[in-house]
């Protein structure tokens, strides 16, 4: 793996790997049927520093165990969604390449698990829900590593692999991943949906074939 100039690269999920959504916690919410004001307001709260990261999370998921959500209902809804054009062909290239894989993101575990449950990634930086034994929400971990928190995220994943940022490649989609797009060594915007993301980048990836960022990081 030493021999490649990006031996580590990254990914976003929702919208990046993953298409049908942009965030999974709003197709959820509209799914689910969740109370559309009390969602609002704990975004706004959030990003006005009102509450923590850990509290949103938690909001979100006592919104929608209060609809009755399940695992099963939830695992509905993540079925609907479908990787994105030539994401497995990118991951397994990657792989026959020697690159490590990774995910950072603040999707959800299930959403991993459901998708690429037959894909082998090193690391994933996510947020969990946790079901008791009638499939009800139990409660979860909020992951550290999400908006800005990306970047820590990456340089935490730099540290495992014994490499320096300017190795790892990063590929997003969106507003959220401009903080971990600045501090990798090449940040790719895939299907890009934020100018701001797409000023950030080194390199932008228009379409929607995962295989087109290829070039760039091989």
């Amino acid at each position: 793996m030493s021999g490649l100039r990006f031996p580590l690269v990254c990914f976003d999920l929702d919208g990046t790997l993953v298409d049908d959504t942009i965030f999974i916690w709003k197709t959820l919410h509209e799914q689910l049927g969740t109370d559309p004001v009390a969602r609002r307001e704990a975004r706004e709260d959030y990003f006005a520093k009102r509450i923590s990261y850990r509290r949103w999370f938690e909001i979100d998921l006592e919104l929608m165990a209060a609809v009755g959500a399940t695992e099963e209902r939830i695992v509905e809804v993540v079925d609907q969604l479908r990787p994105v054009t030539g994401a497995r062909e990118t991951l397994a290239e990657l792989r026959r390449r020697g690159h490590a894989l990774a995910i950072v993101s603040g999707s959800l575990d299930i959403v991993v698990r459901r998708l690429f449950g037959d894909v082998e990634f090193e690391h994933v930086l996510i947020n969990t829900i946790e079901f008791d034994e009638r499939g009800r929400i139990a409660g979860g971990e909020p992951t550290p590593y999400d908006l800005e928190g990306k970047a820590d995220g990456l340089l935490e994943l730099c540290r495992r692999e014994g490499i320096t940022a300017e190795r790892a490649a990063f590929v997003g989609d969106n507003s959220n991943d401009l903080w971990i797009a600045r501090a990798a060594g090449l940040s790719v915007a895939f299907n890009c949906k934020s100018d701001e993301l797409r000023q950030v980048c080194d390199v932008e990836v228009p379409g929607d074939d995962l295989q087109g960022i290829l070039r760039w990081i091989c």
